[in-house]
């Protein structure tokens, strides 16, 4: 049997009674739950993404480090080895700061994530 109408959820403004149908419910604690329960999805994919980029982007370093240390025994020897050597140091340099950056992003939105999971154990 449906719980009564919450008079907060027949409110008239437009985002509550979207949300309200999205839930198919007048019960504000149901349209919450929904909106919470979107949420959380919504940031497990983003979080499940930027592992994925991150661990590309691990490879990624690891193998412009190999290509550095190899390139070190006879890239000095060759026209513009030693140049290229420099830039290729520079953009492991780039890339490392990319992934510091983007460890930052994933352990903030971990953080927040716990936030939410909380709120929606709480709506439930």
């Amino acid at each position: 049997m449906a719980t009564a109408p919450s008079n907060y959820a027949l409110s008239r403004t437009p985002n509550f009674q979207e949300l309200r149908k999205a839930a198919g419910s007048d019960d504000l604690q149901d349209s919450l739950r929904l909106l919470f329960a979107q949420q959380n999805t919504e940031n497990d994919g983003l979080l499940m993404v930027w592992g994925q980029q991150r661990d590309a982007l691990v490879q990624k370093i690891q193998k412009m480090e190999n290509l550095i240390e190899e390139g070190e025994g006879f890239l000095p020897f060759h026209a513009f080895g030693e140049l290229n050597l420099e830039m290729m140091k520079e953009s492991l340099e780039s890339d490392k700061k990319i992934l510091a950056a983007l460890i930052g992003l994933i352990d903030v939105a971990c953080e927040a994530k716990k936030e939410k999971d909380f709120h929606l154990l709480l709506v439930e």
